[in-house]
């Protein structure tokens, strides 16, 4: 299926059904459990800018076909968080998430696991892929005790799950970072994912309990020195964290220039402590971001209308041209007239 730019069309694969597809525009749908306790997602992101998200459970398979919306950029989600926890598996040489305020490195086979409260944005660069396993609070809890299943066995699992389970305010920000300590060869762990997608594909009777001992083959795989070196990360509170990222929604949102003092009535806070808490968390001040925000709206602009240059610069709110081409060649390399004619030969 050919798939236009900004679009992202979601296909069911059951064979013998055939529903309407869905389709999203602007923003690539994060991982979601509908009413599922427990699920997997693989995700593929090539060098060409396209890529493919299935999405394995109890229900049936769909995969989600996908472009990169904007040109010459990596493919990022926004910063979120979900009410459900999420473990990653790292199949490509190198991956970048924002967690919090911190930006993370993960190599090859290296594993995280984020509980429900704490908020993350993925960088996928050409070639990434990533294994999804989505567990619902629901899932966890009524997980069995019996002796050689239980998760009391891990001091590590049972601290961090029922922290996260207890925590209703959602004020527990920590992770669990897993490093692989041998990438000469493929961790264990990638043949359990690979088995788990197995048993929802073919959903033989029974396959809900081989699910569940799978998934506690892979944590005892993780807490196994011999493969996984473990970092317990405790993030703590941060109050100034909810105002940066109120800052950061609004400017994603308005897309024009705007100034500090302009953010500071919608915000009704100081300028400068705004600007200072959001340098803090994402590492641009509050005009750097803006004009990196339009910047990339331009680009797009140039890319999927015919509004004249001159129109784009008035319409972001740049009222000198030449200020305005010199941002657009330092982000992008090409004046904004060359970058139109290079996205019309795509």
């Amino acid at each position: 299926m050919e798939n236009k730019l900004r679009e992202y069309v979601e296909v069911d694969r059951t064979p013998g059904r055939k529903l309407p597809n869905k389709i999203y525009t602007d923003t690539l749908p994060d991982v979601y459990v509908s009413k599922n306790r427990v699920e997997l997602q693989e995700l593929h992101y090539s060098n060409e800018g396209k890529g493919r998200r299935s999405t394995y459970n109890c229900r049936s398979t769909t995969t989600l076909d996908f472009n990169n919306s904007h040109l010459f950029s990596p493919l990022r989600s926004k910063l979120h968080k979900h009410d459900f926890f999420e473990l990653m598996l790292i199949a490509s040489d190198d991956f970048e998430m924002q967690i919090e305020s911190q930006l993370c490195e993960f190599t090859k086979w290296d594993v995280c696991i984020l509980n429900r409260s704490v908020r993350h944005a993925e960088h996928f660069k050409p070639e990434a892929k990533v294994f999804y396993l989505v567990m619902s609070p629901e899932y966890l809890l009524n997980w069995p005790q019996e002796e050689g299943m239980s998760l009391q066995r891990s001091l590590l699992f049972t601290k961090f799950f029922d922290k996260g389970l207890r925590d209703t305010s959602c004020q527990n920000k920590e992770f669990i970072a897993f490093r692989y300590t041998d990438q000469a060869i493929i961790t264990p762990i990638y043949g359990i994912i690979r088995d788990i997608r197995r048993e929802f594909e073919n959903k033989n009777p029974g396959y809900q309990f081989f699910i569940r001992g799978l998934l506690y083959r892979l944590f005892c795989t993780l807490v196994d020195p011999t493969h996984y070196i473990t970092e317990y990360i405790n993030l703590g509170s941060d109050d100034g964290f909810s105002l940066a990222f109120s800052a950061k929604q609004i400017l994603d949102k308005n897309k024009r220039k705007m100034t500090n003092l302009q953010m500071a009535e919608k915000l009704n806070y100081n300028s400068e402590y705004i600007n200072r808490v959001f340098k803090k968390h994402y590492g641009y001040s509050i005009s750097e971001y803006n004009r990196l925000i339009c910047i990339r709206e331009a680009a797009s602009m140039l890319c999927h209308s015919n509004q004249n240059i001159h129109g784009i610069c008035k319409l972001l709110g740049f009222s000198n041209r030449t200020h305005f081409y010199n941002l657009f060649k330092n982000e992008y390399g090409y004046t904004p007239s060359d970058y139109r004619k290079k996205c019309a030969k795509r």
